[in-house]
């Protein structure tokens, strides 16, 4: 690929800021984010989904409400990205409707503490699977962890065309994968997992406990708007991006619906809320052992598909932030190979140290308060460029209530959050209002220069 140079010094220099090559189509688009939304959430979720609600039928309707709630935030996204397709997604959607400093805050809030966070959480789960595996104690999958962040990012910076090979493989490889898992349970399950209750029951009225619940299938359902994050690479965006979106929440919410109720045709109940890979356990429960490590390995590859997905676009947040203004120029620069390479050792170097320290669940919760705050302001957002620009290629369709339905859901999850999990909603806010204090600074030195 050829690009400008983003240094001062370069003789192109008078050509502009350096741009990302429009190869992406369709196809590849819906590899990259139903490769994302496809991770560790539908092996490592169903669980703790069950454990929380402890009902079966409750955690089967809050499936059904994640993929609804996906569609809402996709058409948001669609608009958003055929408004302005460019590199960065979010913070350029926040930076046309507010300014600088909102689009400094929500660029780097999402590129370092959404996906840095998102990385490091699927490849402990990597870390995890593949100790299962090799038979290694628990306490080596965080250097596995860091390990498989270091891998894809290796990968990544080979070239755009490389990463775009892997992703569509591997993510073709893992839907027929899993689509298998949905036909041997309903041909061999009895139903156990609807007959049999859990051991303690949650309150149906409990909402603290469906937010926190939700809290996983909304990670598991995620990944929907990273199309916005490549927008500027997709061929004909006005026309590829909505079905890059719609397409993939189709696919993904009905792929959802039949593992979870092929989960719970196969295990009991009590089995389901205590297990960190049900898909494995439902193939050793059919076909023995070796059946449960071969589900064990799919599962190592469908997340490593996941990690790199992320490790793919999440750099390109960076990249736009850089060409903009609102971080170092050096991580503008873009590779031979069409890769924003310095932004994508930054994005690795912070998830392999993410990874390296933290578990699981304490990353999924942090990822996902910040995944409310932001993409709920998304539709202040999409409120404010329809009241200041003219039409766009895509429009949400029954606005404004679509979209406002979407920005209730994540104020009341948010709400039920912060009740439930006080410090996890004081640590998010506080990092908002650092990261805003250093936007100011930013800001002001850059009119005073």
């Amino acid at each position: 690929m050829t690009t400008t140079p983003s240094g001062p010094e370069g003789p192109a220099a008078d050509a502009g800021p350096p741009r990302l090559q429009r190869t992406l189509r369709t196809a590849d688009g819906l590899a990259v984010v139903v490769g994302i939304m496809i991770g560790s959430g539908i092996f490592r979720t169903p669980g703790l989904v069950a454990a929380q609600l402890g009902r079966a039928e409750l955690t089967f309707v809050v499936w059904v409400m994640g993929g609804a709630l996906a569609l809402l935030g996709a058409l948001v996204f669609a608009e958003l990205s055929t408004r302005h397709p460019d590199a960065g997604g979010k913070y350029v959607y926040a930076r046309e409707a507010f300014g600088p400093r909102a689009g400094f805050v929500v660029g780097w809030v999402e590129a370092l503490g959404v996906y840095c966070t998102a990385i490091a959480a699927l490849a402990v789960v990597c870390g995890e699977y593949l100790s299962r595996l090799l038979g290694w104690p628990d306490t080596s999958k965080h250097l596995l962890g860091a390990l498989f962040v270091v891998l894809c990012v290796g990968l990544n910076l080979a070239g755009v065309a490389v990463g775009r090979w892997a992703q569509n493989l591997a993510t073709s490889a893992k839907v027929l994968a899993l689509a298998a898992v949905v036909a041997a349970a309903a041909l061999a399950g009895e139903g156990a997992g609807w007959h049999a209750p859990a051991g303690a029951e949650a309150p149906v009225g409990a909402l603290g406990a469906v937010a926190v619940a939700f809290q996983a299938v909304i990670w598991t359902y995620y990944g929907y708007p990273d199309a916005a994050k490549i927008a500027e690479e997709m061929v004909d965006p006005s026309r590829t991006l909505p079905r890059v979106y719609l397409i993939a929440i189709g696919l993904v919410t009905g792929l959802y619906l039949l593992l979870n109720a092929a989960f719970l045709y196969v295990l009991p109940f009590d089995q389901i809320a205590g297990s960190t890979l049900v898909a494995g356990d439902v193939m050793h429960a059919l076909f023995g052992a070796r059946a449960g490590a071969l589900m064990a390995g799919l599962a190592l590859l469908v997340v490593v598909a996941s990690v790199n997905g992320n490790v793919f676009v999440t750099p390109r947040v960076v990249f736009g932030l850089a060409r903009d203004g609102l971080a170092p120029r050096v991580l503008a620069r873009v590779g031979a190979g069409g890769t924003p390479w310095t932004a994508m050792i930054l994005v690795g170097v912070v998830a392999a140290a993410l990874a390296a320290t933290g578990t699981f669940e304490r990353l999924l919760s942090l990822a996902i308060v910040l995944v409310l705050l932001t993409d709920g302001f998304m539709v202040v957002v999409l409120f404010r460029l329809r009241a200041r620009s003219g039409p766009a290629p895509f429009r949400v369709p029954a606005y404004p209530f679509v979209p406002a339905a979407f920005l209730a859901v994540y104020v009341a999850l948010f709400a039920a959050t912060a009740r439930e999990q006080p410090a996890l909603a004081g640590l998010t806010m506080s990092a908002l209002a650092v990261t805003y204090a250093i936007a100011v600074v930013v800001d002001r030195r850059a009119r005073s220069a």
